[in-house]
């Protein structure tokens, strides 16, 4: 994930320092270094002051406190719930998860599953796999300038200097901003003042987030799903335990593929999933039946002989034609309507990102398997390439705000963290609250390195 480097407050999508011990530079300087171009000017200070001149943001910096202390809090029992649960959970999710050691996992019938990379884990598009460049770009630089910004304009409501503000670029390519506040100033002013600063930027950014996500809801909310009478095929699977699947086999002949509707069978209409599913529940294994295939508007009939299930799939003995994830027309408005009215009963919905699991592919909308079966009467097709916009402010706003949370030094929240133990007592201060500020970053380091790593070691090392 991005992260703050700068004394201050410094991000951007490599968290570029933007050097707070430095002078105030004359307009336009440039540094370039390891690819990065950075672009110091001081007529963004202007902004700033314009923008200063509106007493919500001294207001608003008390509910970004609330919000980033909320948020860090959050961020760090997810770490330790989600190191017990691995700690604590049976060989099987142990081994979903990559947290076993293959040895393990053949001796209980089962295949172990890789830990996700840690490129996954950085917010970066094109180090990340699961990152479009494009979209991942706006959504970074959205986050980092509604980050910084944030900093600046509260410290100037505050009447805290601002030395330079500027922009950071990998080489052309805007990725990041920065702010640039007095260190000397922030230490001396009190907590009260310091401490919005600091929760600026976390708190901002979860405040365009939850923008981002209440209009891609809206957008969901007001899709059409396509109507048709059938059963829409979505994947083909290749073979059943022994052999090739029957759907693989008109798959192979050009009868059938992805998009095409199975509309009956042996002469019985299918109108929606739940026929097809009653209709399979009598038969057996071995079994011929025919299928009636829609492709192209045109149906065409199919001999073919039902598999056996596979027994990783399900333990039964109905035939098996060897289509994964069909959807009817019920089943599409269900999709859109969950993921609409979610967010209070399952946020976590939000955070599956198209293309990591199998599963968005069921779940989201606007996955590459979905989006083309919906329709937005407001905003034709460009509904698609606006949601996944939106769905990547959400998303990397969203992270970016809980990781800058974390109490660890230099993020926003472990500069909050000195500055407030440096307002207690009068003899040693500065020394006493580097030395806890270090302590607290210490075990939250320790923490995330467990969060990251933990899986990795229990799949290396049987336990």
């Amino acid at each position: 994930m991005p992260e703050d480097t700068g004394p201050v407050t410094t991000a951007g999508a490599g968290g570029a320092d933007a050097g707070a011990d430095k002078k105030p530079e004359e307009e336009g300087t440039f540094s370039f270094s390891w690819g990065i171009l950075m672009v110091r000017t001081r007529k963004l200070l202007k902004i700033l002051d314009d923008l200063a001149r509106f007493r919500i943001f001294s207001d608003l910096g008390w509910v970004f406190i609330g919000i980033t202390m909320v948020a860090a809090a959050i961020m760090i029992w997810l770490m330790l719930d989600e190191d017990y649960i691995i700690l604590t959970g049976s060989l099987t999710f142990r081994c979903a998860v990559g947290a076993a050691t293959a040895s393990q996992c053949h001796a209980i019938g089962t295949n172990v599953t890789a830990a996700p990379s840690l490129q996954s884990y950085l917010l970066l598009p094109g180090l990340n796999p699961f990152i479009p460049i494009v979209y991942g770009l706006i959504g970074i630089i959205v986050a980092v300038v509604i980050h910084e910004g944030t900093h600046g304009v509260i410290a100037r409501r505050l009447k805290l200097a601002v030395k330079s503000t500027g922009l950071v670029f990998l080489l052309i390519v805007p990725i990041g901003a920065f702010v640039e506040i007095d260190e000397k100033e922030i230490q001396k002013t009190r907590f009260r003042d310091t401490g919005r600063v600091m929760a600026g930027g976390p708190g901002s950014n979860i405040i365009v987030a939850l923008v981002a996500l209440g209009l891609l809801l809206l957008l969901v909310g007001g899709l059409v799903p396509a109507q048709f009478n059938g059963v829409q095929v979505q994947q083909i699977v290749t073979a059943t335990a022994t052999q090739p699947s029957p759907a693989y086999q008109l798959f192979q002949e050009h009868h059938l593929e992805a998009g095409d509707i199975i509309v009956a069978i042996n002469g019985t209409a299918i109108d929606n999933l739940d026929n097809l599913t009653n209709y399979l529940n009598n038969t057996r294994a071995g079994e011929m039946v025919i299928l009636s295939i829609e492709q192209a508007g045109h149906v065409n009939n199919y001999s073919i002989v039902l598999a056996p299930y596979p027994q990783s799939v399900e333990n039964t003995t109905k035939g098996f034609i060897g289509i994964s994830e069909p959807f009817d027309s019920g089943s599409l408005k269900s999709v859109k309507d969950t993921y609409a009215s979610s967010f209070f009963k399952d946020p976590i919905l939000y955070l599956v990102v198209p293309g990591i699991i199998p599963e968005a592919n069921s779940l989201v909308p606007f996955s590459n398997q979905l989006a083309g079966l919906y329709s937005s009467p407001q905003l034709g097709a460009a509904w698609i390439p606006i949601s996944l916009t939106l769905f990547w402010i959400w998303f990397i706003n969203i992270n970016l705000a809980f990781f800058n949370a974390i109490p660890l030094y230099p993020l926003d929240g472990g500069q909050a963290l000195l500055n407030f133990f440096s307002h207690f007592g009068r003899k040693g201060v500065e020394l006493r609250a580097r030395k806890l500020t270090t302590i607290v970053s210490v075990l939250m380091l320790i923490l995330i390195l467990s969060f990251l790593f933990l899986p990795r070691i229990l799949g290396a090392f049987p336990v």
